[in-house]
C-alpha cells in the first residue's frame, strides 16, 4: 500500500515538473524518454543480480555491492551530462518577451 502512495506522489510531482519546464520554454521529450531510460537501465542493474542469483551464494553480496556501485557511479556520470545540456533561449519567446515588457527595469 505504500508503494501505491510513493507512486502516486511521484506521479504528480512529475507532472507538476513538465508543466513548469513546458512554461519555461525548457521542455523537451527526447530528453524525458532518454531519462526514463535512463532510469530504467538503474533498475535493471541493481534488480538482475536479485533475480538471476542465488542469495545463499557466496558471490552474491559482492556482485550485488558491484552493481549499486556500478548504478551509484552511472548516476553520478548522468547528472555531469546533464548540466550540459543546453536549452533553448527563453527571451526569444513571445511569453517571455511580454513578460520583460510587464517588469520595471533593474535598478
Amino acid at each position: 500500500m505504500v508503494w501505491l502512495i510513493f507512486v502516486i506522489v511521484l506521479g504528480v510531482i512529475v507532472i507538476a515538473r513538465i508543466r513548469a519546464e513546458q512554461r519555461a520554454g525548457r521542455w523537451s521529450w527526447s530528453k524525458f524518454f532518454f531519462s526514463l531510460g535512463f532510469g530504467a537501465l538503474e533498475c535493471v542493474i541493481i534488480t538482475f543480480p536479485l533475480l538471476v542469483m542465488n542469495m545463499n551464494s557466496r558471490y552474491f553480496w559482492p556482485v550485488y555491492g558491484a552493481s549499486w556501485v556500478v548504478a551509484i557511479l552511472l548516476f553520478v556520470k548522468f547528472i555531469l551530462i546533464a548540466r550540459k545540456w543546453k536549452f533553448p533561449d527563453t527571451r526569444t519567446l513571445p511569453q517571455a518577451d511580454q513578460n520583460d515588457r510587464n517588469q520595471p527595469p533593474p535598478r
